[in-house]
């Protein structure tokens, strides 16, 4: 009875770590110098229909947490990097399978590492990321309305654990 009533802690504990839209994150460098103020954020390796939103959605959270962006010298700056892994399918196709239209189901992990770097130093001072599952079937384009609030909503999130070293 024990081991049940700690297997069910465990999984509610879990099933908190990411948040309502499907979007979790994961810290793998962490603290920073408070004296920063300003930043300047880019996309590497973002697909150009994505960018502008990532790139939005992150200057909003951040400056809500009380950082000015800039578009020239800034004391911190904020690379955005997309990584894609691929994943099976989730479903097994059989040779009675028939389609009306061409396409299938394409099945990823769509990572955005955020990488924090002093603007003179090159050093980086904080490091997180951003990642979800993916189930696109052909035609399906989704980077608008509930996803457009869910990237804001998750970057909001992420940058609550960025913390400021106090001198």
């Amino acid at each position: 009875m024990k081991i049940l009533f700690l297997c069910l802690v465990l999984s509610f504990l879990t099933a908190c770590a990411g948040n309502h839209s499907g979007i979790s994150s994961n810290v793998d460098v962490c603290c920073s110098n408070s004296e920063y103020r300003t930043f300047l954020v880019n996309a590497k390796d973002i697909p150009a229909f994505l960018s502008p939103l990532m790139m939005n959605s992150f200057s909003v959270a951040f400056a809500n947490y009380g950082f000015q962006p800039v578009s020239e010298k800034a004391d911190l700056d904020v690379e955005l990097k997309y990584v894609q892994q691929k994943l099976g399918t989730t479903l097994d196709r059989d040779g009675f399978d028939e389609r009306i239209a061409p396409g299938g189901e394409v099945r990823f992990v769509a990572k955005i590492i955020v990488d924090m770097r002093d603007a003179e130093t090159h050093e980086t001072v904080w490091s997180d990321s951003i990642q979800r599952t993916h189930d696109v079937s052909s035609g399906e384009y989704m980077h608008t309305g509930r996803a457009s609030i869910a990237l804001l909503d998750s970057f909001n999130e992420l940058l609550k654990g960025y913390h400021r070293e106090t001198r």
